[in-house]
C-alpha cells in the first residue's frame, strides 16, 4: 500500500474538525446550564410550599445537559442550594425548574404547578415550555411564552425580558 501525503492531511483536517465539533457541542450545554441558571435568579415564583434549604432542578439524566447542570449544584437562587435531580427517577413534586430534554417525560408536566418548564431545544414533543431555547447560527436564543409563565403563577423580571427573542 502506498503512502499518500495528501489522505493523511485529510484524515488530519477531519480529525481537527470532529474534535472543533465536540467543544463547540460542549460549550453549547455549558451555555444553556449558565442561561438557565440566569432564568432562575430573574423568576418570581408563586409562594407555594418548597423545600426550605433546596432549589431542586429537574432534568432527565440522559440529557445532555445533565453533567453541565449538575455543576451548578450549590450555587444559590434564592437563598437556597440549587440541587438537581432526576425528574425520570423522582417524578417532578416540587420541581422549581423541570428542563425538558430528548424523549418525552414520563407524566404531564402540567402537574408540577409553579415549576418554569424550559425546553432546551432538543426535546422530542410538543412542548409545554414557558422558555424554550433556540440555537441561530452561533447564538443560543431563547422564547418567553408570558401566558404559559402567568398561568403557572411565574413572573420573569423586565430585564431577562428585554434580552428574550420573542415574547408571546
Amino acid at each position: 500500500m502506498r503512502y499518500r501525503p495528501y489522505s493523511a492531511v485529510a484524515l488530519g483536517a477531519a480529525c481537527l474538525l470532529a474534535s472543533a465539533l465536540c467543544v463547540a457541542q460542549v460549550q453549547d450545554v455549558a451555555l444553556k446550564a449558565a442561561f438557565i441558571y440566569n432564568f432562575a435568579l430573574f423568576t418570581t415564583w408563586p409562594q407555594e410550599a418548597s423545600e426550605p434549604d433546596r432549589f431542586k432542578v429537574c432534568a432527565p439524566r440522559s440529557s445532555p445537559m445533565w453533567d453541565s447542570l449538575l455543576k451548578l449544584n450549590g450555587k444559590l437562587v434564592e437563598g437556597k442550594a440549587w440541587t438537581l435531580t432526576d425528574v425520570v427517577e423522582e417524578g417532578p413534586g416540587q420541581c422549581r425548574i423541570i428542563v425538558l430534554s430528548g424523549p418525552p417525560l414520563p407524566f404531564d408536566t402540567d402537574t408540577a404547578s409553579g415549576a418554569l418548564i424550559v425546553d432546551d431545544g432538543t426535546a422530542e414533543a410538543p412542548s409545554s415550555a414557558v422558555i424554550t431555547l433556540v440555537k441561530e447560527a452561533t447564538l443560543i436564543r431563547f422564547d418567553v411564552d408570558t401566558g404559559k409563565a402567568a398561568r403557572r403563577g411565574l413572573t420573569f423580571s423586565s430585564k431577562l425580558l428585554r434580552l428574550a427573542r420573542s415574547v408571546s
